[in-house]
């Protein structure tokens, strides 16, 4: 038969459903649902002129033609893998430019260190850090980033993360605000007026869901997007700030702020940030090892 027209995506179909004699197994293999595997096999039956698997149970079996095809065809996928893998990368002499997406948390503790790490390493390289705007997932899927980096939570399948830090989230206030010198209770905290950093222009956080949990409420007297200018609000201002705590002791420093423990308990969640993927644009080498740059950064 000739190869032109053979889809070669059917014969990575075979390959998995002949390693996992399992449908639905090559299916989460492939990142496929039982139905596509299925499909694919039906067009690679017609084309090739062979039923290639029986169902038994627990899976299905191959025939003898399949038999004397998984060889050939593996070894022919392994080939091709090899020839079309990106050549070994180079950070010295790379000119690359990498894009990724995140809030200013990140560019706050993060992007120092990670600009002499890469005037050490790869000083030909470019760095564009683009903010979320709440669809940080819409522009991995897009191709827009390489890599976001937030507190997500649970990830969709396509989308690969690893942990970066853990935080927890404080409050921070003026030296003479009226609770500085006292015990923060939640019904203290709801009473006082407030300062909320919300990237996406949002008027409630999720602080206020959880006071709600509890029948309170609390006054958001100030919304601004990023955490740069806070320390400074808050210094001049009789708002209390809940921020990660690396943020609430740069601002403790920097600005004379008093930093006490938030009376609201964040989600596990919001505590992690991580540094996402997209697992079909993500595995070239360049981007290996940006990964891992970032992830070995030594944060204060």
């Amino acid at each position: 038969m000739s190869l032109g027209g053979l889809d070669l995506n059917l014969l990575r179909v075979f390959d998995a459903v002949m390693t996992e004699r399992h449908v639905t197994r090559a299916g989460d293999k492939l990142y496929l649902s039982q139905s596509a595997v299925s499909h694919a096999l039906g067009r690679l039956r017609h084309t090739l002129k062979d039923e290639l698997f029986i169902k038994v149970p627990g899976g299905v079996m191959p025939t003898p033609r399949a038999e004397e095809l998984a060889a050939p065809i593996a070894s022919a996928l392994r080939q091709l893998e090899a020839a079309l893998k990106p050549t070994e990368f180079d950070p010295t002499q790379t000119t690359r430019a990498f894009r990724i997406a995140a809030h200013d948390y990140f560019t706050t503790l993060m992007a120092a260190p990670l600009a002499r790490e890469l005037a050490r390493k790869a000083p030909g390289c470019s760095f564009r850090v683009r903010p979320t705007a709440g669809r940080a997932l819409q522009q991995l899927d897009n191709q827009e980033v390489d890599f976001a980096i937030s507190a997500f939570g649970e990830l969709p399948d396509r989308f690969e993360s690893t942990p970066l830090l853990q935080d927890r989230y404080v409050c921070v206030m003026a030296p003479d605000h009226e609770l500085a010198q006292k015990t923060l209770t939640m019904h203290r905290f709801a009473k006082a007026r407030h300062l909320l950093i919300s990237p996406k222009g949002d008027e409630r956080g999720f602080i206020d869901q959880l006071l709600a949990a509890e029948g309170l409420t609390r006054q958001v007297a100030m919304i601004v997007n990023q955490f740069s200018s806070a320390g400074n609000i808050v210094e001049h201002s009789d708002l209390v700030l809940t921020l990660p705590e690396r943020l609430g002791k740069r601002f403790e420093k920097e600005n004379g702020l008093t930093l006490k423990d938030c009376p609201v308990t964040s989600p596990r969640a919001f505590n992690e940030t991580s540094i996402a993927w997209h697992r079909h644009y993500g595995k070239h080498p360049a981007l290996e090892w940006m990964r891992q740059t970032i992830c070995d950064l030594s944060i204060d």
